[in-house]
């Protein structure tokens, strides 16, 4: 198969090298951010000592004001009981309430709290500091040629994996 490009005629095997080289690249950065001393030291840095599931909580929280509890658990890909005690250690570190639905008795909707707002923005700011320094190295140009590349593939990465972004 040849498809064309601004460059001339791709082969059916240079798609399938590039390809195998972006999904490993992905691979390699995921398996990295997602490492426990790597959260460790994000956290410590920012003042903030919570784990990896910690911090995916609390930004899903921040998107989504008011989330139920097994929702959450559905949109980060984790048993419920699983989001419950991470929920319940943010809970005692003051970050997240639970409150009641209105026409539910039984459902828990989450919230952040003004502590929990401000340490997920140090968490944000010390993950940004994480990549800026990683980056650090790169001409302008390539930075503006990958940011907008990289946002469409993690949109399209979601969308097939079966989450609308």
């Amino acid at each position: 198969m040849v498809q064309p490009s601004k460059l001339g005629p791709v082969s059916a095997v240079d798609l399938h090298h590039a390809v195998a080289s972006i999904e490993e690249s992905v691979v390699a950065i995921v398996r990295e951010a997602s490492l426990p001393r790597l959260q460790e030291r994000l956290g410590a840095e920012a003042g903030v000592p919570v784990e990896r599931a910690g911090y995916q909580v609390l930004r899903a929280v921040a998107e989504q004001p008011s989330l139920r509890l097994g929702d959450l658990a559905h949109e980060l890909g984790l048993d419920t009981s699983t989001v419950s005690r991470h929920v319940k250690a943010l809970e005692g570190e003051g970050m997240v309430v639970r409150s009641g639905d209105l026409g539910d008795g039984r459902v828990a909707r989450l919230e952040l709290t003004d502590a929990g707002t401000e340490a997920l923005g140090r968490l944000r700011r010390a993950r940004h500091r994480f990549f800026a320094e990683a980056l650090a190295d790169w001409l302008p140009g390539e930075l503006e040629a990958l940011a907008p590349l990289l946002s469409r593939l993690a949109k399209d990465v979601t969308v097939r994996g079966g989450r609308c972004p």
